[in-house]
């Protein structure tokens, strides 16, 4: 193989990073979405790729919903931290007025007031114009099609087949 070609993986990286940048320089507000879990922390890796050896020019949003492990919010935090990054992390203050929580009120109703509503209200509190969100393609055949989604201001009502990440830009390339 000829080495002067960019493997798949490099390829797809290299399309990220771009993406990641040019939002950075388009848009006046961006947020990088940030859940802890692998593909919000994969996009952290990237964009830290992006600006090294800078540090990111804009800060990551954690919509909370009360329900990781400690262990989680410790390593959220320290990782912040060491990499220089502004965490900002939003919880839905009406539903955590109502006590939602899935175990009662079940999964659905909690996604949506404490993922999907926290996250409009996060996007509306701050003002952001653009948002980074990442789902594996291969694990969520609705986003396997959609790289980029571009939604009026303010942020719409979403419909039940949309998930609060559906509603931000997603680094993915359709097969």
């Amino acid at each position: 193989m000829d080495q002067k070609r960019l493997t798949h993986l490099r390829q797809l990286e290299a399309e990220s990073i771009h993406i990641i940048r040019e939002v950075a320089a388009e848009f006046s507000n961006p947020v990088m979405m940030y859940s802890i879990g692998k593909d919000s922390s994969v996009m952290l890796h990237l964009a830290r790729k992006a600006f090294y050896p800078g540090t990111l020019p804009f800060p990551l949003l954690h919509v909370d919903t009360g329900w990781k492990f400690r262990e989680m919010y410790e390593f959220r935090d320290r990782t912040a931290k060491a990499y220089g990054c502004e965490l900002l992390v939003h919880k839905n203050p009406e539903g955590v007025a109502m006590g939602i929580n899935p175990f009662v009120h079940g999964s659905a109703k909690h996604t949506d007031i404490m993922k999907t509503e926290g996250l409009k209200q996060a996007l509306n509190k701050y003002g952001f114009d653009a948002a980074f969100g990442g789902a594996r393609r291969d694990e969520e055949k609705s986003r396997a099609k959609e790289r980029i989604l571009l939604l009026p201001r303010p942020f719409p009502p979403l419909g039940p087949e949309k998930s609060a990440s559906g509603a931000v830009a997603q680094l993915q390339r359709p097969d």
